[in-house]
């Protein structure tokens, strides 16, 4: 009886060891934060996934490339070089395979989703706006899709075309090259001007830099 007590009592204070042991790294670590004037140690722990694979479906990412902590990206997806997946937003290659071109920014809460059908492309230096929502569609290169835009299936945005803000692209519609299209349903407004074409470029490029900043603050 005196060995089950003697071993009782030094589980215990292993456990007791590990424990003061654990606490002590906890607060070295918040200390070392706060002499860096660094309070992350403050954010509340997640077990967020930003990645995610699907059965055999996993996303497959370039270098360079920022992928907000809190977005998601999940199943058959492919993310070029530059490109950047901002705060919230979710790609589901869950159905078909979504695909995101070099330098393209994919901003705050947009989803894009896929059906077993219509897979979703999005070209290079592509820039769609906060809080758009596009299902199995193709959109070329150097295109904006303004902030909450619905791009639905099956609808394919030639290269240097502009999506206002707030549009409803019925299914299968063609956007042609250097149109701006609005409304709802979306229809044909006017020619781009040759401003706002350099501008398609520009704005993908300024978000490129400024991912870039992002990345260093987690890093």
């Amino acid at each position: 009886s005196g060995t089950r007590s003697l071993g009782r009592m030094l589980t215990r204070a292993r456990h007791v060891l590990g424990r003061a042991l654990r606490e002590t790294g906890q607060a070295l670590n918040v200390l070392g934060h706060m002499a860096g004037d660094d309070f992350s140690f403050r954010q509340p722990f997640t077990r967020h996934r930003t990645l995610m694979s699907l059965f055999d479906k996993a996303p497959a990412v370039a270098s360079q490339v920022f992928v907000a902590p809190c977005a998601s990206v999940v199943g058959d997806v492919a993310l070029a070089t530059k490109s950047s997946i901002w705060y919230s937003a979710v790609l589901r290659g869950d159905s078909s395979a979504v695909t995101i071109g070099e330098g393209s920014n994919v901003q705050d809460n947009v989803v894009i989703k896929t059906t077993k059908s219509s897979p979703a492309h999005i070209g290079s230096d592509v820039t769609i706006g906060h809080n758009a929502v596009l299902t199995g569609c193709t959109v070329g290169n150097r295109v904006l899709v303004g902030m909450g835009a619905v791009v639905s299936e099956g609808v394919e945005v030639e290269s240097d075309a502009m999506i206002a803000a707030g549009a409803v692209v019925a299914p299968g519609t063609v956007v042609p090259s250097k149109q701006l299209w609005g409304g709802a349903p979306a229809v044909y407004m006017r020619d781009l001007k040759d401003a706002e074409l350099s501008q398609l470029t520009k704005q993908a490029t300024e978000y490129s830099a400024l991912a870039d900043v992002h990345v260093k603050a987690f890093a």
